[in-house]
């Protein structure tokens, strides 16, 4: 499996195991899973530990969960950026799209 998913206060919090680029191979294997913890939680927490790039195929993927999260109600942060993937969040201009926290830490104290 490609994420592992742990509760933590009733909030799920996905981590990728041994992924370290968000690509149109890994986006299409987890998607359905995100948009269902989605839409069974007020909030999801991605923690991007070790992922170091993300192609137009991984931000798509990000961006129509933020959307159906929106529709469910629900909140999707994403927490733990490398400096590479800060960079091309930044590039893209989607820093205001996302909810971007620090720490998994960080992210659980503002639910």
């Amino acid at each position: 499996y490609m994420i592992q998913v742990t509760q933590e206060n009733n909030t799920p919090i996905v981590a990728f195991n041994g992924v370290f680029r968000l690509n149109s191979q890994v986006s299409l294997s987890i998607k359905d899973e995100l948009l269902d913890l989605c839409k069974h939680n007020s909030v999801v927490i991605l923690d991007l530990t070790g992922i170091k790039f993300i192609d137009s195929a991984g931000f798509g993927m990000l961006i129509s969960i933020l959307k159906k999260a929106k529709e469910y109600k629900s909140r999707l942060i994403l927490c733990e950026i490398s400096a590479e993937v800060a960079d091309l969040i930044e590039i893209m201009q989607l820093q205001n799209a996302f909810e971007i926290m620090p720490s998994v830490e960080d992210a659980l104290k503002t639910i």
